[in-house]
């Protein structure tokens, strides 16, 4: 049986505590990330009471709430039992009328579909690098024609992919960089310690991998800015600044959000200028 390996998200939020550069601006700038990606899909799909969701590794069911202002049904899966029962916990608070299914599954044995939108939310970064393309194949089985998928990950400098092994020590977070290798035994849970393993992608390799198997990235947006710089102190959304700025977006920003859509769809390529508005 699967378990996540950061049990109660301990290393991930013992990292907030320590890297964001003040309090509160991991969440917040999570939520402005996630708030610009809603209003992009709100122009793609259809009424919510007619989207039909998929989330895949849901975990406690962080997401739930942000899926059900979109949509009227939702399919929750993830593998490990223990953090599945505290998404159902959260979709029975959010009541009947959200129309979440809550169930200890892989990706693989979801039956229903295909799904107006799916979403894979910082899923990517942990599993073993082979295991990518054959997951990236399967959300596209279960993406409707004219459907969207939404893809959170970890991100890295461009030109700057790398593996970490992080977990918490007396000092606090430790990330050790590895390689493929030793990243792909963590992964499958083939070591003794107990660490989380981390694939910070870059996000053009990752969308360029995307078109290649049939998807089209139509719009992204750089979030979780940690590092540095002058240029930061002067503004007050740093996400912003980057975001707008071509030579800043290669560099900076943890995590990334991504909205994919099917080759086939109407309007899956994007106008270039505004794929990451």
């Amino acid at each position: 049986m699967y378990t996540y390996p950061d049990v109660d998200d301990r290393i991930t939020l013992r990292f907030i505590d320590e890297a964001e550069p003040y309090p509160g601006y991991w969440a917040r700038s999570d939520e402005r990330a996630m708030a610009r990606a809603a209003n992009r899909l709100a122009k793609l799909l259809g009424p919510r009471e007619t989207v039909a969701a998929l989330d895949v590794g849901c975990g406690p069911g962080r997401m739930l709430s942000w899926l059900a202002r979109l949509a009227g049904t939702i399919v929750a899966i993830d593998p490990d039992a223990a953090r599945l029962a505290r998404a159902t916990e959260m979709a029975a608070a959010l009541g009947d009328s959200a129309g979440i299914e809550t169930r200890v599954s892989t990706v693989d044995e979801v039956t229903e579909g295909p799904f107006d939108l799916v979403l894979c939310s910082h899923i990517i970064q942990h599993i073993p690098t082979t295991e990518l393309v054959p997951l990236l194949n399967r959300l596209r089985e279960l993406t409707a024609p004219d459907g969207v998928l939404v893809l959170t990950y970890t991100r890295a400098p461009v030109g700057a992919e790398r593996f970490t092994l992080d977990r918490v020590t007396g000092g606090g977070v430790e990330s050790l960089d590895v390689d493929q290798a030793r990243f792909d035994e963590a992964a499958q849970g083939r070591l003794a310690e107990k660490v989380l393993p981390i694939h910070y992608r870059d996000p053009i390799q990752l969308a360029q991998l995307g078109r290649r198997l049939g998807w089209s990235e139509v719009w992204s947006w750089s979030f979780h800015v940690l590092q540095d710089s002058p240029r930061f102190r002067a503004v007050a959304d740093r996400d912003e600044l980057v975001n707008a700025t071509p030579a800043l977006l290669r560099k900076f920003g943890r995590d990334a959000v991504a909205l994919w859509r099917p080759q086939t769809a109407t309007g899956a390529f994007p106008d270039a200028d505004n794929a990451r508005r």
